[in-house]
């Protein structure tokens, strides 16, 4: 019996855990008649076929989510006309809630829920009914399948009832990254996740966790036994799918300890928090780990106290933009900080105040992200009640709603598109400082560059990084004239920080008062003619949106990464 339990990642540095998972829970016995396959959303559909034709697969069992839903089916109906024999299952989020008849894809199985026990309770049918017979497929009695209690049925419908999912301690599911098939040296450097509870305290309108109830937690003896794996193989980067991980503060403090005092000084720590949760104690717990060791992303969403309301997220801003500003002055962890377009109450005014109380902290990361009425979720069955329009095609993104009308939605897409190309980025951290507090608010300047970038047509063209630079002077320059010297002194100074550079554009008057021995090809020393050292040093309370008039010499060190690349002579 050959069975294929199929991944397929939105990038290539993605992994699935759930495939592993699946995989870890089988015994050593079923585990020889299983392999896994993981591609991505990019790979072509020949390429991936061609792939599973040459394994001459019996089953093939795909994780199915919003991201790769439409060429899963797409596969799936592909593949049963070419090998028909071969059985397809399907699993994950975005077949367990509403996954209606797809046999017209050419899917046989559907498994809703939690997965590990009823593929291991495949896995035995399969192999039992191929040694027990030679037409197994054949006599298998139904099209689709569902979980009744801790057992796997086979039924005549596709139609499953949430509540009757089946959940499994998580002790029970062996640590997912072992062995020659799944272990850890097969993984190089891309992100690897992990989990240590399942469910979440919060029920969120639009996140399918609001869905179940309760909150379980893998034992602390064999999380610490998992993380020593990880922090033993040097794996770039583990990331957390817990979805509020300290919602236990004790299970999220001996975690963040452990690591803290077994830090390998290599490994990344991805987390899911609550800020709101965290309380001086923790905050100066965090404080203590090395810079890089942890990276915290949290959900703000919205600040509107009716919208929080209304999508059953109870949330104290104030308390929450403390820990923030706490966290962010702490300068070890890198911080990730959520907004989402398109919530109940939440009109286009309502959002601009959302972005510029976020951006008030100038967090390293801000990710808009726009409303995905999500299968299962309550906002998706309340949909009618908010008047919101979605894409019926993943990832079931928002058109419209009672708040914000399409025109609305789509301006915020490209004040977003300039979020994520000049702020996100990393590569523009003083001119977008400095623009945000040189316009009237945050908001204000992203939005008169989205209408700056459009109205010069630049979103119909690809880029390289020096035009960028310049476009950003004539945006500038064109906004603040009396401005321009110190917009092109900022935007050199961001480009030295990305990289050695050896020409300049024309915009930017470049000294090189020093030997070209002194500048090599991991250092440079470049004269500025205002104090920008000095203005970044500032706390952040203290910003203005003017820089002291005073040359400074500046050194930037490029066996470096991160902020300390600079140093003032």
């Amino acid at each position: 019996m050959n069975i294929i339990l199929v991944a397929i990642n939105a990038k290539f540095i993605h992994s699935c855990l759930a495939v592993y998972s699946l995989y870890a829970f089988l015994d050593e016995a079923e585990k020889k008649h299983v392999s896994i396959k993981e591609f991505t959303v990019n790979h072509s559909e020949d390429l991936i076929i061609s792939e599973l034709f040459d394994l001459k697969p019996d089953v093939l069992a795909f994780s199915c989510y919003i991201w790769n839903i439409t060429m899963v089916l797409s596969l799936a109906q592909t593949f049963k006309k070419i090998l028909p024999e071969t059985k397809i299952v399907v699993g994950g989020p975005e077949v367990s809630y509403e996954s209606g008849d797809l046999s017209s894809y050419g899917v046989d199985i559907v498994v809703p829920g939690e997965g590990e026990r009823a593929f291991k309770a495949l896995v035995r049918e399969f192999v039992s009914r191929e040694f027990s017979s030679p037409a197994w497929l054949q006599d298998m009695p139904g099209n689709f399948g569902t979980k009744k209690g801790a057992d796997f049925a086979l039924a005549d419908t596709g139609s499953f009832n949430n509540n009757s999912f089946a959940t499994i301690p998580l002790e029970d599911i062996p640590f997912p990254y072992t062995g020659d098939d799944a272990g850890l040296h097969n993984f190089g450097n891309r992100i690897i996740y992990y989990e240590t509870s399942r469910g979440c305290p919060n029920q969120c309108g639009f996140c399918l966790s609001s869905v179940t109830r309760g909150v379980r937690f893998l034992p602390m003896d064999r999380v610490k036994s998992d993380l020593s794996a990880f922090l033993s193989a040097k794996v770039h980067q583990v990331k957390f799918v817990d979805r509020t991980f300290n919602c236990d503060k004790k299970h999220a403090v001996d975690i963040w300890s452990y690591l803290i005092e077994n830090d390998n000084g290599v490994t990344n720590f991805h987390f899911e928090i609550g800020g709101g949760l965290l309380d001086d104690e923790t905050i100066r717990l965090v404080g203590q780990a090395r810079k890089g060791l942890f990276q915290f992303e949290i959900g703000v969403q919205s600040t509107n106290p009716d919208t929080l309301t209304a999508i059953r997220r109870s949330v104290d801003n104030q308390k929450l933009f403390k820990n923030i500003r706490k966290l962010k002055a702490l300068g070890n962890v890198h911080l990730h900080l959520d907004l989402i377009v398109g919530l109940p109450y939440e009109d286009y005014p309502s959002f601009i105040r959302s972005f510029n109380d976020v951006m008030a902290c100038f967090p390293p990361k801000l990710q808009v992200g726009f409303l995905k009425l999500l299968k299962g979720s309550s906002l998706r069955e309340n949909a009618a009640k908010y008047g919101i329009q979605f894409k019926g095609q993943p990832p079931y993104e928002i058109l419209s709603n009672h708040y914000m009308g399409f025109e609305t939605i789509n301006k915020v897409k490209k004040i977003e598109n300039m979020v994520d190309m000049f702020y996100n980025s990393g590569g523009y951290h003083c001119f977008v400082k400095f623009m945000c507090l040189k316009f009237d608010s945050p908001f204000d300047f992203f939005d008169a560059l989205s209408v700056y970038w459009e109205q010069n047509g630049y979103h119909l063209l690809s880029h390289k990084k020096a035009a960028l630079y310049t476009i950003l002077y004539e945006f500038g320059k064109r906004a603040f004239p009396s401005n321009a010297m110190t917009i092109s002194e900022l935007l050199k100074f961001d480009m030295l920080m990305k990289e050695n550079i050896r020409t300049f554009p024309k915009w930017i008057d470049a000294y090189y008062h020093y030997d070209h021995k002194q500048i090599t090809r991991t250092a440079g020393i470049h004269i500025f003619k205002y104090d920008i050292c000095g203005w970044l040093r500032q706390e952040e309370k203290k910003f203005a949106a003017t820089l002291q008039k005073k040359e400074i010499k500046v050194r930037f060190d490029y066996t470096r990464m991160d902020e300390e690349r600079y140093s003032q002579l």
